[in-house]
């Protein structure tokens, strides 16, 4: 081991934690790290005891220090530990808890760990050792990760506390699907999926789905920061509470329940399951597996890693500053070096010169300007002021299975692209980019609609009855009857067909090992129902076409049978339609009618909002969620050029404009900054961009016969260059 340079405490300057230490500075040429000796201790309540030193950052150093990955928390708490033999050093209640359970009983253990190794209240410095920290955990003896402690019993509102060793249990249960031959209908904490009903937790298995949602809570799992220390190590330790969880077991669970769950195999069961079964599920997929994936991908060092793949896969990871959003991934890609860590720099100089770095130098960086523009603050005291070319997914934290959402979606428009088209795309597309001094991006687009009119948003989580009634609007706005859909798809006219491929993107998801998409099918094969007649069963049943006129009471059922059984799942599956009959008179007049019929029926689903759920989602769950992730929080819009339709952000406004800028898969809704809905003279005394048609991205959108990044050429629209803001 080699011997340290030094004591790093030096009465300099003021230190960081407002306590009696200060940091002496580190030395660049030879690069150094300061390591923390940590005493031993048979007293597992003992104060803790350490000692922090400096040494130089070589190959005699590698391999003789470990590494700790846990999550910093909140300041509330605080503890006390003694450094360099009498001097008081302030940490947050996580990282001591941490200490005391990576303590050794006998012998002292050298340590790095950024929160005390680091001086974080000097910005050079940490911009320089922010750039080693991926050496640093590739070269440590071995990582030891805290996830953290469960809450305590009165902390907690669960019927039964969650239990450690139970959250261990059932992963060591999922772990049991890495097995080709076993699948999720084999798993003893499961319901059996039969026809027209869901799958559940059998209950003696709750108390174990809940400990283990306690588990897949811990903030470690949801840090920015925490994915480079777990690819990168060779050697890894995972403890929580009084548990450690095996790598192994981890790794197995995660490829098990990835593939399953995306293959024909497992698909329906997955998607079937309710509460805590699908969300566990989902959880899983869309935060642990990237990170158990990107683990292995770098270490198996066969395919590129970039920055653009890691902020798509953990969009909904969290950092304490913004520009962590990229610096925490320096030490993962495998092409660094038009990016540098810069904690001197302003929050938008910071995001956006990374994020322009990584759109020119990256195969996939136009994917960082595509997505969401949601979930940046937009309040005067919390405003960024990012420009609206960079992607929500760029910077900001997405809530619980938006990550997801947003990953299928892009999924969706990239397979629009012919294969091997997606460089040649994107050398077109680079071609012609550049960034102004005041942060504008300049490019060409063809601008190929101008919205007209648009519909209500359709907003699914809370709010899930409304879906018929958005549905019903929208085809009212675009002009499409439901009678007019046809069993065979070759009898609907332009724009019914226009219609149904829209509602999914023109798309369905592929059966197999990993999420894929491609073009819907029109006819069975192989004696299955094609997506468009599976779309338009689903439709009937959320939004039934008109009945032929008759009388109102069901016929009466024949032997055997009742009016329930009889009556078509697609018109009336809760044979509501009696109740209607009755406490509505045929002599009342006809708009009387339809609105007491309208509520009656309102009323009636309302009162049974579980179950209309399951029919819904039991009657092809596959279909229903690749319905969301094509219409969550989106509009339809009619263009008032053409009388086109397409799907737009849910902030789309009329007169917004259809784009497709060369290279990005999906086109683009902007809004003209000297148009209609803005007032502000976005002059700036740039003569790059001032005389230019100057924009705002709203985001993107489906636009049927424009997608694949070459939508428009042929087809009448003219190339322009433009300035986004």
């Amino acid at each position: 081991m080699p011997t340290p340079l030094g004591p790093s405490p030096q009465p300099q300057r003021a230190g960081y934690m407002k306590s009696g230490f200060a940091y002496t500075p580190l030395g660049l040429d030879p690069a150094e790290v300061r390591l923390l000796t940590l005493e031993p201790s048979e007293d597992d309540t003992a104060p803790i005891v350490c000692r922090v030193d400096i040494f130089e950052f070589d190959p005699d150093l590698y391999g003789h220090f470990d590494a700790l990955s846990y999550a910093w928390g909140t300041k509330d708490d605080e503890q006390f530990i003694t450094v360099n033999e009498n001097t008081q050093f302030k940490i947050r209640k996580n990282l001591w808890l941490a200490l005391r359970r990576i303590r050794h009983k006998t012998e002292p253990k050298k340590f790095w760990i950024d929160a005390i190794c680091i001086d974080q209240g000097n910005p050079v410095e940490k911009s320089e050792q922010v750039g080693k920290i991926g050496d640093i955990y590739k070269y440590c003896g071995r990582c030891f990760i805290w996830l953290g402690d469960f809450p305590k019993p009165a902390d907690v509102t669960a019927t039964t506390p969650p239990s450690p060793a139970s959250a261990l249990e059932l992963l060591n249960l999922f772990a049991a699907l890495s097995q080709p031959t076993t699948h999720l209908s084999d798993l003893p904490c499961f319901t059996p999926l039969t026809k027209g009903k869901r799958a559940d937790i059998k209950d003696s298995y709750k108390p174990h789905f809940e400990s283990f949602a306690a588990l897949l809570d811990l903030e470690w799992w949801k840090r920015t920061w925490t994915i480079q220390e777990l690819a990168l190590p060779s050697d890894i330790t995972l403890l929580f509470a009084d548990q450690e969880l095996p790598y192994l077991t981890l790794q197995n669970a995660v490829d098990g329940l990835t593939r399953h769950s995306t293959a024909k195999c497992c698909k329906t069961h997955r998607l079937a399951l309710r509460g805590l079964g699908f969300d566990t599920i989902v959880t899983i997929e869309e935060r642990i597996s990237s990170m158990v994936t990107t683990r292995q991908q770098k270490l198996e060092a066969k395919t590129p890693i970039t920055f653009t793949q890691l902020r798509r896969k953990f969009c909904g990871s969290q950092v304490s500053w913004k520009r962590d959003s990229f610096y925490g991934f320096l030490g993962i890609v495998t092409n660094k070096n038009f990016l540098r860590p810069d904690y001197t720099l302003s929050l938008r100089q910071a995001l956006t010169e990374a994020v322009f770095a990584c759109v020119k130098g990256e195969s996939d960086g136009v994917e960082l300007l595509m997505g969401e523009r949601l979930f940046r603050p937009q309040d005067g005291y919390r405003r960024l002021h990012v420009p609206s070319w960079v992607a929500d997914a760029s910077f900001c934290t997405f809530p619980p299975k938006w990550a997801l959402m947003e990953r299928r979606r892009l999924a969706v428009y990239s397979s629009f692209v012919d294969e091997g088209g997606e460089e040649r795309a994107r050398k077109v597309f680079v071609k012609y980019l550049k960034m102004t001094k005041n942060g504008i991006l300049l490019t060409k687009s063809r601008r190929v609609g101008v919205i007209g009119r648009v519909g209500e948003a359709l907003v699914d989580r809370g709010r899930w009855l409304d879906v018929p009634r958005v549905l019903s609007s929208w085809m009212e706005l675009a002009g499409v009857k439901r009678e007019g859909w046809g069993e065979d798809p070759g009898t609907n006219d332009e724009r019914t067909d226009a219609f149904w491929r829209t509602m999914i993107n023109d798309s369905t998801e592929i059966d197999g090992d990993r999420l894929s998409y491609g073009r819907p099918t029109t006819a069975s094969e192989g004696g299955e129902q094609s997506d468009y007649s599976r779309l338009r069963s689903l439709w009937d049943l959320v939004n039934p076409a008109p009945k032929s006129p008759g009388p109102k009471s069901p016929a009466p059922a024949t032997e055997g049978t009742t009016p329930q059984t009889q009556t078509e799942v697609g018109v009336d599956p809760f044979n509501i339609q009696p109740i209607i009959d009755e406490w509505v008179p045929t002599w009342v007049p006809g708009w009387i009618s339809d609105f007491a019929s309208d509520f009656i029926r309102a009323m009636a689903l309302a009162s049974n909002q579980d179950a209309v759920h399951d029919l819904v989602v039991s009657h092809d769950s596959k279909m229903i969620y690749h319905l969301l992730a094509c219409l969550w929080e989106r509009r339809l819009f009619v263009t008032g050029n053409d009388d086109k339709i397409g799907l737009a952000p849910r902030d789309a406004q009329k007169g917004d404009e259809v784009h497709v800028i060369p290279g990005c898969p999906a086109p683009f809704i902007l809004r003209r900054l000297d148009g209609p809905n803005v007032n502000t003279n976005w002059q700036l005394g740039d003569w790059e961009s001032d005389t230019l048609p100057q924009y705002m991205v709203v985001g993107n959108g489906f636009y049927h016969g424009f997608m694949g990044g070459d939508g428009g050429l042929g087809k009448g629209a003219a190339e322009e260059k433009i300035a986004l803001h």
